[in-house]
């Protein structure tokens, strides 16, 4: 491949002239038109901009020096001249030129412009410097905003450190989100990039403005860091988060975000100390956000700590009396901690500020349940007194029944709902396994466990169910004339048709079978079999035939009926008695491969699982409310 000719520039090392090159032709082969073009001139471009990076152009000849004082020979014989007239330009190509000269430098501009905002960190992750840039003419320039927007794709994937909100932004004006999914795109970017692209978008995001005090750092390795431990905590890479993790805590530890990625990792692999520690470390950084608080809370409360966590939560009511996340978890520390009263107040306060905070009145509900339970174990007189009050408020409270009803009700046709979703998708995902596999999902599951089932008699072949892959072996095989043809029509629909072989010579078929059907014995008893070509030759040779990975099916009425016919004949009569005969299936001997499950089988496989985890929780939820 001639770049310099496909560039139709001569050899260069100047980086501006083959980009305007590459400009000039990229109009000529754009990837949604001639997508090969585009592929060769890339190709091109990019090795000639690496030549010129190099230094590795053509060597130049040396100019030849001519000693004036040497006189010039003789031309023997006088040429006459030639004149040459040169094709003068006409006016509309200069300006041609001109524009196209003018595009490729404009954008090069926008490009250092673009540059210069990345380089600024405070200026890049501000979205509204993005907007004034994005707003600019050649931007919305019809005839440049194809190769700006590739350009600038090309440079996000080497500079790519972006707020959430930038993303957005760049996304709304150039629509990468769409362009990416074209096979064309994906050949010039990497997969891991475009990957990564579509993240940006789809996930809360991380947060910039935090680095804003980390004056002297290279924020990017920082963030290439952080994003690493990120990713490494979503895929439950706990060694890479490590290492991650502690090579950006080595450049700067105060970033609030980096903690609390420290303090999930340290969750994780069960130190709780550390991660009590990063919270803590939050909460020192950002004292007024009162989420911190909640979370160290937790781990208090998951590590059994309840008086920590009662004290943290009782801080956190203290400047939010109403945060519904610290009353709940603050009445159960009081359960655990075995201060019931408290306890029941807590979820009061509770279900009074949220009234259709079921887990709370669930809680409310046991918790009377237990005291009148408690009650009935003292002394009669303090029996009476302990019950009197607790069964009036039990009995007397009908705003408790009513929401106790409503949630009952709302349970109920949630659950409904659900289940009818778990019918839809077990419908979905059986089509799913079975239009692929040709079994359905528990016989595909036994076969990949236990393999084909290895039958010995025809007794065990007449109990099985068609679809199911076999190994056997076959005795005294013979044809019986009867052929199978598969054809498709022009929509694509395959049809399966059985003749013998008089009605086939009858027609002057020459289409070839696509398979032959044999009689054999299995274990003395007669069956049918459909085998292929190189099967049928070896059967004719040797009369036996090992079937590994063949498949049962059902025998057609047609090839049942010719095969019954044939085998009146005295030759056959005599070899294969027809009472023993087995008539419902026949075994389709070729090699049959297991297709793996299709991506929308696994897809519906996993949508069941969660919501089955959301009906169990569902059906728990209406069991507690019914012992109320």
């Amino acid at each position: 491949m001639n770049i310099w000719r496909i560039l139709d520039i001569d050899p260069t090392e100047d980086i501006s002239t083959i980009k305007k090159a590459y400009a000039k032709k990229l109009k000529l082969h754009h990837p949604e038109d001639d997508p090969e073009g585009y592929q060769q001139l890339r190709e091109a471009y990019d090795l000639a901009i690496k030549m010129a990076k190099q230094g590795q152009r053509k060597p130049q000849m040396e100019p030849i020096l001519v000693d004036p004082s040497t006189p010039e020979e003789k031309e023997v014989d006088e040429e006459v001249p030639t004149l040459t007239i040169q094709r003068v330009l006409s006016i509309d190509d200069v300006h041609e030129q001109l524009d196209r000269d003018d595009q490729v430098d404009s954008i090069d501009i926008f490009l250092e412009q673009v540059q210069a905002l990345y380089d600024d960190f405070p200026s890049r992750i501000n979205p509204e410097n993005w907007t004034r840039l994005l707003h600019s003419d050649l931007v919305w320039d019809i005839q440049k905003s194809r190769l700006v927007r590739e350009r600038l794709f090309d440079f996000l994937e080497e500079h790519h450190h972006l707020p959430k909100s930038v993303w957005v932004k760049l996304e709304e004006c150039f629509h990468w989100r769409e362009l990416i999914e074209k096979p064309y795109y994906m050949d010039d970017h990497s997969e891991e990039f475009c990957a990564y692209y579509r993240k940006q978008l789809d996930e809360p995001g991380l947060r910039f403005d935090t680095l804003l005090q980390a004056t002297d750092i290279d924020h990017d390795l920082f963030l290439s860091y952080r994003d690493a431990a990120y990713q490494a905590l979503k895929e439950n890479q706990l060694e890479l988060a490590d290492s991650s993790l502690n090579a950006a805590i080595g450049l700067f530890a105060d970033d609030p975000d980096l903690l609390r990625l420290l303090g999930e990792y340290c969750q994780r692999i069960g130190d709780m100390d550390g991660a009590i520690d990063a919270f803590t470390r939050i909460i020192c950084l950002q004292p007024d956000d009162i989420d911190n608080y909640v979370a160290r809370a937790y781990i208090w409360y998951n590590h059994q700590h309840f008086t920590e966590a009662r004290n943290e939560c009782e801080y956190i009511l203290s400047q939010v009396p109403s945060h519904a996340e610290a009353l709940s978890l603050l009445g159960k520390c009081q359960l655990e901690l075995g201060d019931a009263a408290s306890a029941k107040a807590t979820f009061q306060q509770l279900l009074a500020a949220n009234p259709h905070d079921y887990q709370a009145l669930i809680m409310l509900t046991q918790l009377r349940a237990d005291m009148v339970k408690q009650a009935k174990t003292l002394p009669a007189k303090e029996r009476e007194l302990t019950l009197q009050p607790l069964i009036a408020e039990l009995g007397e409270r009908k705003g408790l029944h009513t929401q106790t009803k409503q949630a009952l009700r709302f349970q109920v046709i949630f659950t409904t709902v659900i289940l009818a979703l778990i019918v839809l998708f077990h419908s979905l995902f059986s089509g799913a396994f079975e239009d692929h596999t040709g079994l359905g999902p528990i016989s595909y599951v036994k076969h990949v466990v236990n393999g084909p089932l290895h039958i010995t008699s025809a007794y065990e072949f007449d109990r099985m169910e068609p679809d199911q892959f076999i190994t056997t072996r076959i005795t005294d095989a013979h044809p019986l004339g009867i052929f199978q043809y598969q054809q498709t029509d022009a929509d694509g629909k395959s049809t399966t048709t059985y003749e013998s072989y008089m009605s086939a010579a009858k027609k002057g078929s020459n289409v070839a079978p696509s398979a032959w059907v044999y009689i054999g014995h299995l274990d003395g008893s007669p069956v049918i079999l459909l085998a292929t070509a190189e099967q049928a030759v070896k059967m004719n040779e040797t009369k036996t035939l090992e079937i590994e990975h063949g498949k049962t099916q059902e025998i057609p009425e047609e090839v049942l009926d010719d095969a019954e016919e044939i085998l009146q004949q005295p030759g056959l009569k005599s070899t294969y008695d027809t009472n023993y005969l087995v008539t419902d299936h026949m075994i389709d001997a070729k090699q049959h491969k297991l297709s793996w499950p299709p991506f929308s089988a696994a897809f519906y496989g996993i949508i069941l699982l969660l919501l089955y985890r959301v009906f169990f929780r569902s059906l728990y939820k209406i069991y507690l409310l019914t012992r109320f």
